[in-house]
């Protein structure tokens, strides 16, 4: 053991971090200090441990698998990962950096070719130009008509993780790698248009390994405990869910408990019963999350939970919403959770996960600002109970430097002065992989670049960074600014039967067209439910909607994580996949 910042931790852990120049090294060391720890625990129903992996054994299948993948490719080659919900992509992705090679992380296929994931992995396909295909051997029997039927993915050598034979491990050797590295490439959700890869090195990772420790202190620390066992139901493919739930317990010298996102998302009460369970627990969800546990956990389930343990409620991903933790907090306090438990974050891909976030233990800052002023690039704060309330995403670490500056001009604003969001630091990748982009190569007059620019639109106050939302997705009406997250925050309340919304804004030649589209309970009036949407968005925002198209539960089209996927919704509607709901 030994003490950095009077926190005491196991030899090669954080505390010890400078020594670190790539991810095999802090696995490798990892597994050396600690190699009984039950480093990751897989309970696949969401009740019951299914599967279990020890630091040693990790690092023992993950150099097994490493001489395997050697004798087909050389380091550097791109090797898709596609992986359901288990303990194997563990492996898949550290035996892809112990040899070398560029781990591309996908979602998993169904076996049907008709599938929304093949078209974006042949896309990812087209766009990394991969060797190896790894999964599993029960995935590849369930999907080898799809794989054999794809033209993208039938060349590509295939690799069953565990089916590899752990004896190999003796014959690895370390690879020429080094800080600036790529480790592996992290595609986007795809919400706002073809995926892009983003190149993140061993030196990336590592520096948002230790911004995500150093952000996310807590008075625990100061008594010298091991940071909480985390549990995630968050895909690996997802950047949150892959730091999470495979880099950082690594890192920070703790223990994951994971499950399929599926699970949560047909019980949202297994998430919490496992934190419940676990006593002691650290836990990262988009604000989404939150809402479908309100929604979705009936009062008779409650009974048994203990959310008092819950140290470290992480929340990112997408916009977080006042009113989603306020009725979380409201909801859930009585089984023991704790406002001062919600850290809010911002983060994004490019900049590996991690930007900010919120103290752990003081609870979101919220910050109410007039509307009208706000949608004209300014924020006034006002009296409660009036205003709009933003939740802060905290202040900026010293290891990032963050501007918001106008989005024409590309001069800094002053502090409430809402304007597009950069940022520069180690965290921030080296670009799209085999794509030019200046998004990672931006300058700003007066200060020494490059920066890499978020696309997200914000502004500072206080010392705190309040993100209004994704500047390509601004919806512009009568020269203000309207985000559709906000849009959307009012319609979902506007009727019990409403269950979620997309409001998309569809240029009809002419001008630009509001357009909500809401998934509604089946026995909904929808006269009714239509009549609540537009006098709420319209009260709330001054916005008028154009269209209404009711569709059923579940068919907005979303990412694995949940996130609603605006490019989708909106060719399914310009192309005519909603005519079979009622139009209003």
């Amino acid at each position: 053991m030994h003490i950095r910042d009077g926190v005491r931790l196991p030899k090669g852990v954080a505390g010890d971090r400078h020594k670190f120049t790539t991810l095999v090294e802090l696995c490798q060391a990892r597994a050396a200090a600690e190699p009984e720890l039950r480093a990751y625990s897989f309970y696949a129903d969401g009740r019951t441990e299914w599967d279990a992996l020890t630091l040693a054994d990790l690092d023992r299948r993950a150099r097994a698998l490493a001489v395997l993948l050697a004798d087909h490719a050389q380091p550097g080659t791109r090797a898709l990962l596609c992986f359901e919900p288990g303990l194997d992509f563990h492996v898949a992705f550290l035996g892809c950096l112990y040899a070398g090679l560029i781990a591309v992380p996908v979602a998993p296929l169904d076996g049907t070719r008709t599938s929304l994931k093949v078209g974006r992995i042949e896309s990812i396909v087209a766009s990394c130009e991969p060797e190896l295909l790894l999964s599993t051997g029960l995935t590849f029997a369930k999907c080898l008509a799809v794989v054999e039927e794809s033209p993208a993915l039938a060349g590509l050598v295939r690799l069953a993780v565990d089916e590899t034979d752990p004896v190999h491990a003796d014959r690895w050797k370390p690879p020429s790698v080094g800080i600036n590295t790529p480790a592996y490439l992290q595609y986007s959700s795809g919400s706002t248009g073809e995926p892009k890869g983003v190149t993140l090195t061993h030196g990336n990772v590592l520096h948002n390994l230790a911004l995500i420790h150093d952000n996310l202190y807590r008075a625990s620390d100061e008594q010298g405990l091991r940071r909480p066992t985390s549990v995630s139901w968050l895909p690996s493919h997802y950047n949150m869910g892959l730091i999470g739930g495979v880099l950082d317990p690594l890192y920070a010298g703790r223990s994951a408990l994971l499950f399929p996102a599926g699970v949560f998302v047909r019980s949202p009460v297994s998430w919490l019963r496992l934190i419940s369970q676990v006593g002691r627990a650290d836990s990262c969800a988009p604000n989404f999350a939150l809402d479908l546990c309100v929604r979705r956990i009936a009062e008779v389930q409650l009974a048994g939970l203990d959310l008092s343990g819950w140290e470290m409620a992480l929340i990112g991903g997408e916009p977080v919403r006042a009113q989603t933790l306020d009725r979380f907090c409201e909801v859930f306090a009585p089984s023991g959770f704790r406002r001062g438990a919600l850290v809010p974050g911002y983060g994004l891909a490019e900049s590996t996960v991690m930007v900010t976030s919120s103290v752990v233990g003081e609870g979101p800052l919220t910050l109410r600002c007039d509307p009208e002023t706000l949608s004209r690039g300014r924020a006034r704060p006002v009296d409660p109970p009036g205003g709009r309330r933003l939740v802060s995403c905290g202040p900026v670490p010293p290891s990032i430097t963050l501007v918001v500056a106008d989005q024409v001009t590309s001069q800094e604003c002053a502090e409430g002065q809402v304007g597009e969001i950069f940022v520069q630091g180690r965290s921030v990748g080296t670009g799209y992989w085999n794509r030019p982009d200046e998004v990672f190569h931006a300058d700003l007059p007066g200060r020494r670049g490059p920066f890499l620019r978020t696309g997200d639109t914000g502004f500072r106050w206080d010392g705190e960074l309040f993100v209004t939302g994704r500047a390509k997705e601004v919806i512009i009406i009568a020269g203000a600014n309207h985000h559709p997250h906000d849009l959307e925050a009012s319609a979902e309340t506007a009727h019990p039967a409403v269950l979620g919304c997309c409001v998309l804004a569809v240029d009809d030649g002419e001008r630009e067209r509001v357009v909500v589209l809401a998934e509604v309970l089946a026995a909904a009036d929808e006269d009714e439910v239509a009549m609540a949407l537009r006098r709420t968005v319209h009260s709330g925002h001054g916005v008028r909607v154009d269209d209404i198209a009711f569709v059923e539960p579940g068919t907005l089209p979303r990412s694995s994580s949940g996130k609603l996927l605006r490019a989708g919704c909106r060719d399914a509607y310009t192309a005519g996949s909603f005519r079979s709901a009622s139009t209003r």
